[in-house]
């Protein structure tokens, strides 16, 4: 007997009247992300409200593990690129601001807006979806990398093309981003090297690349941050000598010290940035202390950068190193 006409759902038990039925369970073998038209789904099974169409054309589960509603900036940004990515053609991948986020550059603020950018190789289309901007490749040495899942174009060409989006201090701390070589392992890093970065510039004949390549020569492995990549560019551009990054010091015994963000062994001073996250996490905080207290107890002088002093009055802070290294002996006719 037909339930609609018993009043019954499909188990045969009573159905409340004016209750909408519950959707019926989709085929076991659909991919979380489901492309409509791909599947043998009926339209009107799709537009049920255990689904959510995130994009034209794409389903997903509501409330399931791909669905980034209510979730912090980040993690909703992986959930778009990992939906997004099932319906990319071969040949196109994540590409530009999109893609140094998901290669873990860090980026001013302003530049994290919604839009996701891609890519297409030569010999793909790109796709056109509300949200996503694409760009045509006509570079052949281009290619695409796995990257957590997802299909993004290969750091050395990123860093060519970041050319185009960002400032010239951000793109050398964008590059410095990509060739850091970490203490310890780290997120599979160095994505690559400085001659892998000089070998892919020779090969680069798209735009941007005057500012790509002015920006490689400023590039350094050692930094660890955007802001320590940032005043290290500020000090130099203000005439004084460039510091050594994330340096190990040992004092005359050999015995180690500690590591300083940016340091002049000759003069023995350090010069340390410390961000939101000194002050916020106690135990950074503590071993920060104990470090600084072995490396004053050596000698060396530790000269403190803060955030707000940096970014509120960057040219004081600039004449703080100055004075720092004035008082430990250097003298501007020395050069750098």
């Amino acid at each position: 007997m037909d339930p609609a006409r018993t009043g019954c759902d499909r188990t045969g038990l009573p159905q409340a009247a004016g209750m909408p039925r519950p959707p019926a369970p989709l085929p076991a073998e659909l991919p979380d992300v489901i492309v409509v038209g791909d599947h043998l789904v009926a339209a009107g099974r799709l537009r049920r409200r255990d689904l959510w169409a995130p994009l034209h054309g794409v389903r997903i589960a509501a409330d399931g593990p791909d669905d980034w509603r209510g979730l912090a900036a980040e993690e909703a940004f992986h959930r778009r690129c990992r939906v997004t990515a099932a319906v990319l053609p071969k040949g196109v991948g994540f590409g530009s601001l999109t893609a140094a986020r998901l290669w873990s550059v860090p980026l001013p603020l302003a530049l994290t807006d919604d839009e996701l950018h891609v890519v297409a190789l030569p010999g793909s289309w790109p796709t056109k979806r509300p949200g996503i901007r694409s760009r045509q490749l006509k570079d052949r040495n281009a290619f695409l990398v796995e990257r957590d899942g997802l299909p993004v174009i290969d750091p050395a060409t990123l860093a060519c093309h970041l050319a185009l989006a960002l400032p010239t201090d951000d793109l050398v701390a964008a590059i410095d981003a990509l060739l850091h070589v970490p203490v310890f392992p780290q997120d599979g890093r160095p994505f690559l090297t400085p001659d892998d970065l000089r070998e892919r510039l020779s090969t680069y004949r798209g735009p941007g690349r005057p500012a790509a390549a002015w920006a490689i020569t400023r590039a350094r492995t050692g930094a660890e941050s955007r802001p320590e990549s940032l005043l290290r560019l500020a000090i130099v551009a203000g005439g004084l000598p460039e510091p050594r990054l994330n340096l190990a010091i040992h004092d005359d015994d050999g015995r180690f010290l500690g590591r300083g963000d940016m340091v002049y062994e000759q003069y023995r001073l350090v010069v340390e940035y410390d961000g939101d996250h000194h002050r916020s996490d106690t135990t950074t905080y503590n071993d920060d202390l104990e470090r600084i207290d072995r490396l004053m107890a050596a000698g060396w002088r530790v000269l403190r950068i803060t955030a707000g002093m940096f970014f509120g009055q960057r040219t004081a802070a600039v004449e703080r190193v100055r004075s720092a290294l004035l008082a430990a002996g250097w003298r501007p006719s020395l050069g750098r």
